[in-house]
């Protein structure tokens, strides 16, 4: 009798730890925890760690993950849609000088600044949608880190801003939202120069370079991380890059790319931990397929143009270029002097030659009739 009584008292305990198992498992998924990850909020449970060294088990781990409108992607300039009805973005709220402090986080998958719903896109958007907070991704200095790429290529690192919709009470509640988030992203290359703004977070590195650390820096103009130009972009409709995967992403992407110095960039591929003490480096998702999906330009790209679609940083000397259409786009003012000045002088060489073929070809007809007037005449005796 009590053998049975211990029987029935053990399955119920079973029962009862699976049902929990299963509720934790699902607020991870739908990110209604209060700590928030990446693009999204979710559980800091360890009990399922992902990551990007084996990208593949998020299918198996994550429902959304295997699904038909997923991000980052690459995007094709030949085949972007050029639609003059989408209207600018617009910011607001966005310089944030004097504010209290922001809240820096190293969360173990990237390096996240967490931003007041004081900052909000007012216009570019059906909604109205407010920040959330912003992060990188980036890769080592073999391996360029940037998720979405231009024509297959990779920049070295990227930026997303990540902003709910304001009809929501929180970004937990829109993370599953079909209209829920809205994400600005730019494109990160290397300049000469040290980008003062991206220093602004970059000098606290050391401070949150543990895991699961944090540390607060003085508020700054967040504008001044994104592009000078917002006027042109990519829109399509996409992910969040990290599991869950909520396909519920309108995404943004900046034509023209910040630059930061080698030495600001190492200093991000270079500090920060994840884990037992290993390396924070290469976070970024391999590139999505896109399943007929299409992606949008708010510029058009005229194809007979080489180097039309993507724009020089201004005030930047150097950044990895964008291969398009079998060549190197976005030439810096040295590369465009020194086509000008070779194309001068290879035109003054071609000018000088035909100069001179053109004096040899006459002195050459001048010798010619000079020695048909000389006639010959055969000495005689006497003249001997």
């Amino acid at each position: 009798m009590l053998l049975k009584l211990f029987i029935i008292l053990f399955l119920a305990q079973n029962q009862v730890l699976a049902g929990e198992s299963l509720s934790s498992s699902s607020s991870e998924e739908d990110g209604s925890s209060e700590h928030d990850d990446d693009e999204h909020d979710k559980s800091s449970s360890h009990e399922h760690r992902w990551g990007y060294h084996d990208q593949e088990a998020w299918r198996s781990a994550y429902h959304d993950c295997n699904g038909k409108s997923q991000s980052p992607i690459d995007i094709e300039t030949s085949k972007a849609i050029y639609d003059r009805s989408l209207p600018p973005i617009q910011l607001e709220g966005y310089d944030l000088t004097g504010h209290p402090g922001l809240t820096l986080i190293n969360n173990g998958h990237t390096l996240k600044l967490s931003l007041p719903n004081s900052m909000r896109i007012v216009k570019g958007f059906d909604e109205v949608y407010l920040a959330a907070q912003l992060h990188f991704h980036w890769g080592t200095i073999e391996v360029p880190g940037s998720e979405h790429t231009i024509d297959n290529v990779h920049f070295p690192a990227e930026i997303h801003v990540v902003h709910y919709n304001s009809k929501y009470a929180n970004i937990s509640e829109a993370a599953s939202k079909p209209d829920g988030l809205a994400v600005l992203g730019g494109f990160i290359g290397i300049g000469l120069h040290e980008n003062k703004n991206y220093e602004r977070i970059l000098s606290s590195l050391t401070d949150v370079s543990i895991e699961e650390s944090n540390t607060q820096i003085p508020g700054f103009n967040i504008r001044h991380l994104l592009p000078n130009n917002l006027e042109k972009f990519y829109r399509y409709n996409g992910s969040l890059t990290t599991p869950p995967c909520f396909q519920t992403v309108n995404w943004t992407m900046f034509n023209d790319t910040i630059t930061v110095s080698r030495k600001q960039l190492a200093a991000l591929e270079d500090t920060l931990k994840a884990g037992q003490n290993q390396l924070l480096s290469k976070n970024f998702r391999a590139p999505q397929l896109l399943h007929g999906r299409r992606v949008l330009s708010s510029f058009s790209v005229l194809p007979s143009v080489e180097g039309a679609n993507i724009d020089t940083f201004p005030g930047a000397e150097t950044f990895p270029r964008v291969k398009t259409s079998g060549t190197f786009d976005t030439l810096s003012r040295g590369d465009i002097l020194a086509i000008a000045f070779g194309a001068l002088f290879a035109m003054t060489l071609l000018g000088f030659s035909l100069y001179a073929y053109q004096q040899r070809k006459k002195y050459s007809k001048f010798k010619k009739d000079s020695r048909q007037n000389v006639i010959y005449k055969p000495a005689t005796k006497e003249e001997v």
